[in-house]
């Protein structure tokens, strides 16, 4: 399970390994010749990584050495079964997807329930979006603690609830507790689906909550499914609702991609992305691959649930990140793209899990370093972040349901299609509290390539 015992992703994990080593000690040169030449090789900044290794410096550190300044997404992890080698699919959670907030003036955090993923265990116990988490297992949250008491791996969990006055703008415990089972679970990406009919448009509505093929491409075979029911009804308009999708595996953004794309793009093979590596790498695929590298330009192909549109629209906040943005960008150049929400996180590079256990002599540890940094055919980069073509600014703490048409940002992007595409005026809602990154999802979400043997 890829978020095994991934409670907090933070920088620490670049000192995993800070135990007392002896004086003059050589225990850590081979693991660390493992990373020098895993790092010499693949890292996007490889002139940053030293010639010679040291024996004496715990792998943790020598790793965190040679990390660019602007490199906060490259980590390592002491314990190579934290993320196996295929994406099993499979989730340790209750079913909640969570948004972690503040309010300025205090320093609590609390949980929001961005969407429950239907039939899991939090589904059951009636858990709804909206909802507020205020302690789990009976401690309160805080900044330190937030992701830790989140992501851990219990068989059952004890949420303490919150509720909202909006008038006072605060959050005060509800006096209820809801036990909910937790384990390993089949989270469909697919979240949601509808075709929304107004005026004489039938528009597709899609909430997809991960990059994510699954096993064996079963994810990806779930949203061909949803996407040909949506060609056979002949919709005229799509509308992709990433605003929770911190990003995930390339393969399933291209899956997508190859839908949505015009028919004409796709059956021309024009350029979805390009691939941009350091110097070594690039030589090396142009040496055994040639120019048209795949490993270098990613290329649209047919596909039978291709809707041959000429718009799409995606809805966006700061949690669209990673691959999100990837395919935002890749399909700005071949139709019309209208982004509605706020603006994107901004991630533009891709990493790769190496794994120790394919080393020679193996070793425990995973690295996931930076390899690569992504732009569309036009050479842009979403440095910086995306910005919405249509500001809309929900607020969870009295959220519509996933699909109401009433919800603020999807509500603009439908007036948007009545209006043919032009501007609308549209109520602006100011949100009441701070959004806290979730590291752990943001890390995981760059994660756009397995582990593959040099």
């Amino acid at each position: 399970n890829m978020f095994k015992q991934l409670a907090v992703l933070g920088l620490t994990l670049l000192l995993v390994s800070t135990a007392c080593i002896k004086e003059d000690s050589n225990e850590f040169s081979e693991i660390n010749t493992w990373i020098k030449d895993e790092m010499q090789t693949n890292y996007l900044w490889n002139e940053r990584v030293p010639e010679s290794v040291s024996g004496t410096i715990p792998p943790g550190a020598f790793f965190g050495s040679m990390l660019d300044p602007e490199d906060n997404t490259s980590f390592i992890l002491s314990n190579s079964n934290i993320i196996p080698g295929e994406t099993s699919g499979l989730t340790f959670t209750s079913g909640i997807s969570p948004a972690f907030g503040q309010f300025s003036n205090t320093g609590g955090v609390f949980i929001i329930v961005e969407f429950v993923y239907p039939g899991s265990p939090a589904d059951s116990a009636g858990f709804k979006r909206g909802d507020i988490i205020l302690g789990i297992d009976g401690s309160g949250l805080t900044t330190a603690n937030f992701l830790q008491l989140f992501y851990s791996e219990r068989n059952s969990v004890r949420y303490s609830l919150g509720s909202y006055d909006p008038e006072a703008q605060t959050i005060f415990f509800a006096d209820s507790n809801v036990t909910v089972e937790q384990g390993e679970l089949d989270l469909n990406p697919v979240v949601y689906s509808d075709i929304i009919e107004q005026n004489n448009d039938k528009v597709g509505y899609i909430l997809y909550a991960s990059f994510n093929s699954g096993e064996s491409a079963k994810y990806n075979d779930s949203l061909d499914v949803v996407l040909q029911e949506m060609k056979s009804q002949g919709i005229s308009e799509l509308i992709i609702d990433l605003r929770y999708n911190e990003g995930g595996d390339f393969d399933a953004a291209r899956n997508f991609a190859n839908a949505v794309v015009p028919a004409s793009s796709a059956q021309d093979e024009d350029v979805f992305i390009r691939l941009k590596y350091n110097d070594i790498l690039e030589q090396q695929i142009l040496q055994e691959d040639g120019e048209d590298s795949e490993r270098l330009f990613i290329k649209f192909e047919e596909d039978p649930e291709n809707l041959n549109l000429e718009r799409v629209y995606f809805l966006t906040t700061s949690s669209t990140s990673s691959t999100s943005e990837l395919m935002i960008s890749g399909l700005s150049p071949h139709l019309e793209v209208v982004k509605v929400g706020t603006r994107t996180a901004g991630e533009y590079f891709g990493t790769k899990i190496i794994f120790g256990s394919e080393a020679t002599p193996p070793n425990s540890y995973i690295m996931v370093p930076v390899v690569l940094q992504y732009q569309n055919s036009n050479g842009t980069t979403v440095s910086g972040g995306i910005e919405p073509n249509l500001t809309a600014v929900e607020n969870l703490l009295q959220p519509f349901p996933i699909g109401d048409t009433q919800d603020p940002i999807l509500a603009r992007a439908l007036n948007s299609i009545s209006n043919g595409g032009q501007s609308s005026s549209a109520k602006f809602i100011s949100k009441p509290y701070i959004d806290l990154v979730d590291e752990r999802s943001r890390k995981l979400g760059r994660i756009m390539f397995r582990s593959e043997k040099n």
